[in-house]
């Protein structure tokens, strides 16, 4: 899976890492679902705001693509640590319901 990130947030290494680690562990589901496509992960975050620091200030979106799905979960959060993980579970459940909806007509 290729992941791209756009961010108007400085992206320290330790962010960067922390963002692999967290959509790396989405492999397992995309795998099932991808099925030989090659597949993309766009990741955007930014700030809602740039002239307070109170409130949902950090927005992610993960928009997730292949040839034949696109499927997106956006999140927001007062940290941008807790937005990526809010983003990164919401993802993981449009993955399941996905592949959950594709077992289903395949019957």
């Amino acid at each position: 899976m290729n992941i791209i990130t756009k961010t108007d947030i400085e992206l320290t290494p330790s962010l960067a890492s922390y963002l692999e680690k967290k959509f790396s562990q989405l492999d397992k589901f995309v795998a099932a679902v991808a099925k030989m496509n090659p597949s993309e992960l766009k990741i955007e975050i930014k700030r809602t705001t740039k002239h307070h620091r109170k409130g949902d200030v950090y927005h992610v979106v993960a928009a997730f693509r292949t040839a034949k799905v696109s499927l997106r979960a956006d999140a927001e959060a007062d940290d941008v640590l807790a937005a990526i993980d809010a983003a990164k579970d919401t993802l993981r459940k449009e993955i399941e319901n996905y592949k959950e909806y594709e077992d289903e007509k395949s019957k």
